[in-house]
């Protein structure tokens, strides 16, 4: 999402085990930018395929918990 609705900039989230078997089988990731309308809704404003070992630097951290595994953020800055 381009814009939290408190108007906080929009990130991901990508979660360690998942992204460790990414990287073992060279998968890519597709992030899309957007911006929501009303219920059901949206424009795509950006988008990028990247692969799994071409991410920036990951800082790893609590929070993914209920998938049992770590967490990082992605700013969109970061991406495009």
């Amino acid at each position: 999402m381009h814009k939290h609705a408190n108007g906080q900039p929009g990130n991901w989230k990508v979660y360690r085990k998942y992204h460790e078997k990414f990287r073992r089988h060279d998968g890519w990731y597709c992030f899309v930018v957007y911006r929501p309308h009303g219920r059901s809704g949206l424009t795509i404003l950006q988008n990028k395929m990247v692969r799994s070992s071409d991410l920036p630097l990951l800082r790893w951290h609590g929070g993914g918990d209920h998938r049992g595994t770590e967490q990082a953020k992605i700013s969109i800055s970061a991406i495009f």
